[in-house]
């Protein structure tokens, strides 16, 4: 089996890290080692990863000072760590959040989709989600692989430059990862519980609200938002739509910067009208 490193970075995640290190830890194909980041907690977090380290030689615990300058995510703390040495010996990056889970054949079946098709540069699971009635899947198309669990073969993250930091990083690997000639792909089978819904650790509207944010700094095509917003409401509410519009707008109201991509945005934006209009995309 290839080689992989998995990287996961937590804040205050006391009720979630422990079930991700069992998961982890019954893996039948482990990793060589996995960082886990206690990015600033004043929870147990810190003592947790430390016990673990503890009883896996494989698990590095890194812990970052409280107070330190934080964006939202956890992807400036990782590629402070992520440089060209760390994953030089190995032939994937496992990203992981702290509030997930799976079964014991999830880093295998991810090796394995890589195996064999040697154009795939970022692959994930299906994310499910809690609701009241159990658990629902994040419908998504299928090129959209899901920030809480993704993997990367080293060709690709090193072709992107790694990850960018703050809202938007895991559509902006996408794009890039497909304008340079990766697939990207979010597999059907494999399964990944997220115990929460994503961006909403901080409450729904803020969640919303960011994707929005997310949204404008990618550079989405005002009409595809539009039309996005609109089929939001079916799925998650006026609500959601109405915050997720917020957060894009307000992105114009405060002229917030972009992503220093211009190649980038053309593309995304590209892409975004032609699916609109049912053409071809590097999406299919």
């Amino acid at each position: 089996m290839p080689e992989y490193i998995a990287i996961t970075p937590a804040r205050d995640e006391e009720r979630f890290l422990p079930q991700l290190i069992a998961c982890m830890s019954a893996q039948k194909h482990l990793p060589r080692r996995w960082t886990i980041i206690d990015d600033g907690s004043t929870d147990a977090t810190g003592a947790i990863v430390d016990a673990a380290a503890r009883q896996h030689p494989w698990i590095r615990p890194v812990h970052v000072p409280l107070g330190r300058p934080r964006l939202p995510g956890g992807e400036s703390a990782i590629m402070q760590l992520l440089h060209e040495d760390a994953y030089q010996d190995v032939d994937y990056i496992l990203r992981l959040d702290a509030d997930i889970s799976f079964g014991p054949s999830f880093a295998e079946s991810l090796l394995f989709e890589f195996a064999s098709d040697p154009k795939l540069g970022i692959a994930s699971g299906m994310l499910y989600e809690p609701d009241d009635g159990g658990w629902h899947e994040v419908v998504s198309p299928a090129f959209h692989t899901h920030g809480p669990a993704k993997a990367y073969s080293c060709a690709c993250f090193r072709a992107i430059g790694g990850l960018e930091e703050g809202l938007g990083w895991d559509t902006i690997d996408d794009i890039g990862a497909s304008m340079l000639g990766f697939k990207t792909h979010a597999f059907q089978h494999i399964r990944v519980n997220h115990h929460r819904r994503q961006g909403t650790a901080r409450g729904v509207w803020p969640g919303f609200f960011n994707k929005g944010q997310a949204a404008y700094h990618v550079g989405y095509s005002p009409i595809f938002l539009i039309a996005r917003a609109i089929r939001m409401v079916a799925v998650d509410g006026p609500l959601g739509a109405l915050a997720m519009t917020t957060g894009y707008l307000e992105g114009y109201v405060k002229r917030r910067p972009r992503v220093n991509n211009p190649e980038l945005i053309r593309f995304v934006r590209c892409q975004q009208h032609r699916r609109l209009m049912m053409l071809d995309t590097v999406w299919r």
